[in-house]
């Protein structure tokens, strides 16, 4: 009998030669990324683009349509009284892709083998602790499956809408020999898109969907940036069908990105929280900061709307303090008391990272002419694409970065954990919610704790949210956009 693999493989250049010779008769979704995927082992891939393509090649138990959690693959659950026990009752027509001829169906063990991966420390999975608290995942039978828990956790299902929670077949796996995602003839995908092609250069990647359908489209292409021709243009030239554009187009409204300040303690000239606070007090909620505050939604939280506690906005559930550099009578007083404690006289230069692809570029510079007047501080700007800046802030090579931080996940933890090792206070409270599986008004409790110290101390300044939506030809319906990565979801995309 053949491996899996290699039937896969042929069925690929079997769709590879049909896509080519009907090229004019299918409708296609085209798509230009700043980075094309590389590893498409959705327990391992992280990366935007990685996760763009497997939500559209794989079907997981839940997903995110609408930002609601919503069933896939699961057709019914249950719930133990103690909330330990999930038992999933699966559909009984979700099967793995091999060609128009062969399918093999989705059974429970496929998603056992998942969350067994993912808790292998071999695998070494980003989402490790995501699925730590899980105990247990046994298949009862084909199409029943049960998790137990460690410990009951209220966001259990949100956490079974991520990319990695989808299922894998071990035999496949297996077979590929430690090749699993990097190519196409070593993916098997269950969703309604199986990966056609990827250029050897990683130019282009093609999606062709599984099976037959009336009103859905019929291929995703998607193509690598050439880092010079704005998304705008592609797009009025009708080389693409949808990009993301500032919220004075119209489109599909994304808001789970905050532009904010952030600080390097680290850096010899901000060591001091006072000098820190001078500088922040024209940043916070942008209200000393000079701009049209009727043109922008002031944020005083480090996290986005998107970012929800059961059914609850976690903005709507904290309460949010003045931090006390806003009550100075006079900035200029704060950096002088900075000054002296550190024993100098003035700051040296500072290097401010500031985005060159977003509007708020020219806050910035206009907070920069205030910090020279008001202050007599002098920055050296370098403008950078948002998505070089987190790098930069990941190395902390800067000492202060301007920049959208969009999440991959809907957790706070995502947001706090960067200041761990800022303060034993904050690091305590991250302490508290990783790993550990609290009621809902005790996560409130912590992370207000840890939030709140987190801005008094000015490590990082809320300035507005970075309202964007996402454009497309409008003869495409039924287009989702997942909040956390800004993830398109085309599986259930039609052509009217």
């Amino acid at each position: 009998m053949k491996k899996l693999f290699m039937a896969v493989f042929a069925a690929v250049l079997c769709l590879g030669m049909c896509g080519c010779s009907s090229a004019g008769t299918i409708s296609t979704y085209t798509m230009v990324l700043d980075e094309m995927p590389r590893n498409l082992d959705p327990q391992v891939a992280t990366s935007p683009e990685e996760l763009l393509v497997i939500t559209n090649t794989f079907d997981g138990l839940f997903e995110y349509v609408g930002g609601k959690v919503t069933k896939n693959v699961c057709q019914d659950y249950s719930v133990s009284s103690d909330g330990l026990t999930y038992t999933f009752t699966l559909r009984s027509d979700s099967s793995f892709y091999v060609n128009k001829n062969e399918q093999i169906p989705v059974t429970a063990a496929d998603f056992v083998f998942a969350i067994n991966r993912i808790l292998d420390p071999k695998t070494k999975s980003p989402y490790y602790s995501d699925f730590a608290n899980i105990a247990s995942a046994a298949a009862q039978d084909d199409t029943t499956l049960i998790i137990r828990l460690k410990e009951a956790d209220n966001n259990f299902l949100s956490k079974l809408c991520m990319p990695c929670a989808v299922p894998c077949n071990q035999q496949f796996f297996e077979e590929t020999q430690g090749a699993y995602g990097l190519t196409v003839k070593t993916t098997l995908s269950n969703g309604p898109f199986t990966v056609n092609y990827l250029a050897d250069d990683g130019s282009y990647a093609t999606l062709i969907r599984t099976y037959a359908s009336a009103e859905g489209i019929d291929r995703i292409r998607i193509s690598h940036s050439d880092g010079q021709t704005p998304q705008a243009d592609l797009y009025a030239a009708d080389s693409i069908s949808g990009y993301f554009a500032d919220s004075s187009a119209s489109g599909i409204e994304c808001s789970n990105a905050l532009f904010g300040m952030y600080f390097n303690p680290q850096s010899e000239a901000l060591k001091n929280r006072n000098i820190r606070g001078a500088l922040a007090y024209y940043c916070y909620g942008m209200e000393n900061s000079g701009a049209n505050l009727a043109a922008v939604t002031q944020n005083y939280s480090l996290f986005p709307s998107a970012v929800t506690l059961g059914d609850n906005c976690l903005n709507d559930l904290m309460t949010f303090e003045r931090p006390s550099y806003m009550s100075a009578r006079d900035p200029k007083d704060l950096l002088a008391q900075g000054l002296a404690e550190l024993g100098t006289v003035k700051t040296d230069s500072l290097k401010v990272l500031v985005p060159n692809d977003v509007k708020y570029s020219v806050v910035v510079e206009n907070i920069n002419q205030l910090w020279q007047k008001n202050l007599g501080v002098f920055c050296s700007i370098e403008f950078l694409p948002s998505s070089d800046i987190e790098k930069r802030v990941a190395k902390g090579d800067f000492d202060i970065a301007f920049y959208s931080h969009t999440l991959l996940k809907n957790d706070p933890l995502e947001v706090l954990k960067p200041y761990s090792t800022v303060s034993e206070e904050i690091s305590a409270h991250i302490d508290a919610l990783d790993g550990k599986y609290l009621s809902n008004a005790e996560i409130v409790t912590e992370v207000e704790y840890a939030h709140r110290e987190i801005i008094e101390m000015v490590y990082a300044v809320p300035m507005c949210t970075d309202h964007y939506v996402y454009v497309h030809k409008n003869f495409f319906s039924g287009i989702d956009v997942n909040p956390f990565g800004n993830i398109v979801n085309l599986k259930y995309a039609k052509v009217k």
